[in-house]
């Protein structure tokens, strides 16, 4: 009898190929395809920004879209989805945050970061992938198990997800 593969979903602010300001890249582009090369069934979720190269912008297919409430905004969420190296990458696409010459340095950051902690939460009831667990890296996803547990908890199968900081 074979041990059934976990599901992660990898929430990752940066990701080499796709942007890299510093090790967080690093880290986010090289340990999940090792994750699925141990066994797991990973996908990684991360925003779409505008430096993103246009070779990969335009190898991505539309997934869904919804919009969410962060605070008292509502905002456009769209996802965005890439395969490569064995991993399904997915992209929080909003040009009101994202939509930018680089990642950080902006007088909103810890909005944006928000908004994408939450939209990464938002996002798997609308995904083909429920996940066992939720892997959040560095301080752009902390809020991520916050968010889960407290507006989530009741979304039919969140309550079984698990999460990694």
């Amino acid at each position: 009898m074979s041990a059934k593969k976990p599901k992660v979903l990898f929430a990752v602010f940066e990701a080499v190929p796709f942007v890299k300001t510093g090790g967080l890249g690093d880290v986010g582009g090289s340990l999940p395809p090792a994750l699925c090369r141990a066994g797991a069934e990973v996908r990684v979720i991360l925003p779409k920004f505008a430096s993103i190269p246009q070779e990969y912008r335009d190898a991505m297919t539309h997934v869904t879209d919804f919009y969410l409430y962060l605070g008292w905004r509502r905002q456009y969420c769209g996802i965005e989805m890439l395969e490569r190296d064995g991993v399904v990458w997915y992209f929080v696409d909003n040009e009101y945050y994202f939509g930018r010459e680089a990642p950080y340095g902006y007088y909103d950051d810890g909005e944006r970061v928000a908004y994408f902690a939450k939209a990464v939460c938002e996002c798997i009831q609308y995904l083909d992938f429920l996940p066992d667990v939720l892997h959040c890296n560095d301080w752009h996803t902390a809020l991520s198990p916050v968010f889960l547990r407290e507006m989530y908890r009741e979304v039919p199968g969140y309550d079984r997800v698990r999460t990694v900081f």
